[in-house]
């Protein structure tokens, strides 16, 4: 409507414009002379005006306004339109869009935020399997460009062709082969422990500083396993206490860390494969090895062995070689398989290589044994018993009660439940007024879902490393940051820190099988002049003998409509007495008794380094140190072990170890050990019950 107003006024406009035309055009015929004619009559200016405002006129003067100003009223029109219709048609066409689209396109977002959570995950996940060596032959590649010492093998390799070249060809294939695959599992186990340090353990390292001495409380000082006066309840054990950011700390990093062994695959099995018993024996302690390899072969066992060596210094050829044609048994060091870096970024020593000889052992299924651990019956069996095959672990009570700190199941995700043991209870006590305590007041390891009071020792363990791998590096974990942050949580002070106590929170928190065998330990020695009794060895026992004993003992107890979580060896006088009545009750249906499967005898070591040592615990030659032969015959029957063990330990130390450069390495003169050590052989000899000769099949004298 502006438009057509604007035009018409235009119109006007131009009309009145005519009239002053015309009105000049008449002044001029008035002054002009006559004969100049501007309009001949009236009629002509008529027709002049007629023409002005018809339609044929204003057409024409149409066509020309549209032509001069097509573009302007163009741009008018669309800016009335644009002012009074823009909002409104917006507003229209985002209602209708919106409308029309709104499930289609909430849909395509859905699917794109999923798809790109997947896409996420997947990359850390894929990012994950790499580094966790699934992708082996592109971390073969890597591990050949980046490692200057197995580029040296490849070398040697070469070389070894060049030796072999005038050798039947049968040898030289069979050879190179074994050569090849050696250098091959090496680099791929070198690489696999990188990994495992550095993305894993070195990942996940605590970021405050080490426990302060406020943090870490007073000791506990640590308790035998027994009913005992002092209650182990939540408050006993809480010593150890975080503010806040130390708390948020431990937190954090271990719940990383638990996601990140979660997310990685079992080991390749060209990493760990088979059955093998692995001692850790470098340096002095080699000698005490050699002891328990060569009992183990006298008890029957026929599995290799793995000799774990700190480094390449404690490495000695001569020995290595004659232990590996003897004993089919080979030396292996840590530190050829631990990069330059990471060793010296971790600083290891003590327990902890011991549980990191376990991780690079070629074995899947280990029997790992101390150096001064001597094993009276075939441990080879240990891998075929019940409690193995179910559990792929198998552990071994230590004398003392758990003492972990509430602090640490915290740590670790773990949530104690209700009671449900009773191990602060005396046989014969009701169970019922023991769970009417407050849970807080109770035994703290008496209640579910946590482990058990009794804590475990680890101079013996039976495990698959590829099956409980995730709880394996948990435990190493805890380890290498031991001594720093973590070990004062499980110990608060009480005998025997180190590797012995943290197998089995590792387990919980994977939630894996494990077996303790069920037989308390206990200590065997001998009686000093005073009557002091000298401790000198911890008795453990089998495990398919005691479980069998304790199912026919808690059988029995529910047949008598007693509480069938009571034990048969408990230290209490009700304990003992009804055991005494079990026995005499089942009589000949009893057919199995609990068998003593290992003697770990550390005080002193058999081992003739520590045995002539001026600064030993005490004169071990000057009496036998498990007492009068006959005095233990009731738990390990009439063999005089103590004189058996001590032939051995006379084999090696007068001609088990022929290397010059080893007895100068442990500072001992090789002759005179072999006396002193024959001496207490004979010694030995004098008061001996054992009529059996002692005879040996894997060694000569």
């Amino acid at each position: 409507m502006n438009i057509i107003a604007k035009v018409l006024s235009l119109r006007l406009y131009l009309a009145c414009f005519l009239v002053v035309v015309v009105l000049l055009n008449v002044t001029a015929i008035t002054f002009h002379k006559p004969s100049t004619t501007l309009i001949d009559s009236k009629q002509g200016l008529e027709q002049k005006l007629d023409y002005l405002f018809s339609d044929e006129y204003l057409n024409a003067l149409k066509e020309d306004l549209a032509s001069s100003r097509k573009e302007e009223l163009l741009d008018e029109i669309k800016a009335e339109l644009t002012k009074e219709y823009k909002d409104k048609f917006v507003e229209k066409l985002h209602v209708e869009f919106s409308a029309k689209s709104k499930d289609r396109y909430e849909k395509e977002f859905k699917q794109q935020l999923h798809d790109e959570i997947n896409r996420h995950y997947t990359k850390k996940f894929h990012e994950t399997r790499v580094k966790n060596y699934n992708l082996l032959e592109e971390l073969r590649m890597k591990y050949f460009r980046d490692n200057e010492e197995l580029l040296k093998s490849e070398a040697a390799l070469s070389l070894l062709n060049k030796v072999l070249k005038d050798q039947p060809k049968d040898i030289q294939t069979d050879l190179k082969k074994k050569v090849a695959d050696e250098l091959k599992s090496e680099m791929s186990l070198k690489s696999w422990l990188g990994f495992v340090l550095t993305d894993i353990i070195k990942a996940h390292a605590p970021n405050m500083p080490r426990l302060t001495d406020k943090e870490m409380g007073d000791p506990i000082r640590g308790c035998h396993r027994v009913v005992h006066t002092v209650n182990y309840d939540r408050d006993f054990l809480s010593r150890v206490k975080f503010d806040s950011e130390r708390m948020d700390d431990f937190k954090s990093l271990h719940s990383k860390l638990v996601r990140s062994l979660r997310r990685m695959d079992v080991p390749p099995a060209d990493l760990f494969n088979g059955e093998g018993i692995v001692i850790s024996g470098g340096g002095e302690y080699f000698a005490g090895a050699l002891v328990a390899i060569v009992q183990l072969r006298e008890a029957g066992s026929k599995l290799p062995i793995e000799l774990i060596l700190d480094t390449h210094e404690q490495y000695d050829k001569a020995v290595c070689n004659d232990l590996e044609k003897n004993f089919n048994a080979r030396c292996v060091v840590i530190r050829d398989l631990i990069s330059n870096e990471i060793w010296d970024q971790l600083k290891l020593s003590s327990f902890q290589l011991k549980i990191l000889g376990l991780l690079v052992s070629s074995f899947d299924h280990i029997i790992s044994l101390d150096a001064d651990n001597m094993a009276l019956l075939n441990p080879d069996l240990l891998l075929t018993s019940e409690q193995y095959l179910k559990t792929k672990f198998l552990l071994w009570p230590d004398l003392w009660q758990r003492t972990i700190s509430p602090a640490y199941y915290e740590i670790a995700g773990i949530t104690p439940g209700e009671v449900t043991k009773r191990n602060r209870l005396a046989n014969g006590d009701l169970f019922a007024d023991y769970a009417k305590d407050p849970w807080d007041k109770v035994h703290f390891h008496d209640l579910d879902n946590i482990p058990d009071a009794t804590s475990t020792e680890t101079g013996q363990m039976v495990f698959s490393k590829r099956e409980h791998f995730r709880s394996f590096i948990l435990s190493l974990y805890y380890n290498v940051y031991g001594e720093s942050h973590y070990w004062r949580m499980f110990y608060q002070g009480s005998p025997g820190s180190g590797d012995r106590d943290t197998f089995v929170p590792a387990l919980h928190v994977f939630n894996e099988p494990y077996h303790i065998v069920e037989h308390a330990t206990w200590l065997a020695g001998f009686r000093e002049e005073s009557g002091r009794f000298q401790e000198t060895t911890i008795v453990q026992y089998e495990p398919t003998s005691t479980s069998k004993f304790a199912d026919s003992w808690r059988s029995w107890l529910r047949s008598k409509g007693m509480d069938s979580r009571q034990m048969y060896d408990q230290d209490t006088g009700q304990a003992r007495s009804q055991l005494e009545d079990f026995k005499n009750e089942m009589g000949d249906k009893l057919t199995v008794t609990p068998k003593v499967q290992f003697l770990h005898i550390h005080r002193p070591k058999l081992n003739p380094v520590f045995m002539t040592k001026p600064e030993g615990y005490f004169d071990c030659f000057k009496q036998r140190n498990l007492d009068l032969h006959g005095h233990y015959a009731e738990h390990f029957g009439e063999t005089d072990w103590e004189l058996r063990f001590n032939l051995i330990v006379q084999w090696v130390a007068c001609k088990g170890i022929n290397s010059d450069n080893w007895w100068k390495s442990v500072d001992r003169d090789q002759k005179k050990v072999c006396e002193e050590v024959t001496k207490y052989v004979e010694f030995l000899k004098l008061d001996t019950k054992d009529k059996s000769p002692q005879k040996f099949t894997s060694i000569k004298f």
